[in-house]
């Protein structure tokens, strides 16, 4: 999905790992600013941003503030951002495994090949 931000243009990708995911759906409860900023961050393709996960020491409500700061101080309007980390949000919640697909897979292995005794 592209997004828009001021005179910015970049795609959104599902984020790199479930644990990146699941920070930034916790951060969105904390902080919407923030979290929106988090899921936009991990979620970008276009032109990298100065922010970074690893500068920020991996907290993800510090990388999302420094992404919203990066974005504010670039001009791009706050609603932009707010929008912008909305469809990123979006993203970041589709990539979480859902309950179903955790109960179908639980218990899943694959059936014994031979016998189960040396």
């Amino acid at each position: 999905m592209e997004v828009k931000l001021g005179k910015f243009t970049g795609t959104l990708r599902k984020p790199a790992s479930f644990m990146t995911a699941r920070e930034v759906t916790m951060a969105v409860g904390q902080n919407a600013l923030r979290g929106l900023g988090a899921a936009l961050g991990v979620c970008w393709g276009g032109k990298p941003m100065k922010a970074t996960l690893a500068a920020c020491k991996w907290d993800m409500m510090a990388y999302g503030g420094a992404v919203v700061d990066e974005l504010v101080t670039l001009g791009v309007p706050e609603a932009d951002i707010y929008a912008a980390g909305r469809e990123a949000l979006d993203i970041v919640i589709g990539s979480l495994p859902r309950e179903e697909e955790v109960a179908t897979a639980e218990g899943f292995t694959d059936g014994p090949t031979g016998p189960s005794t040396p």
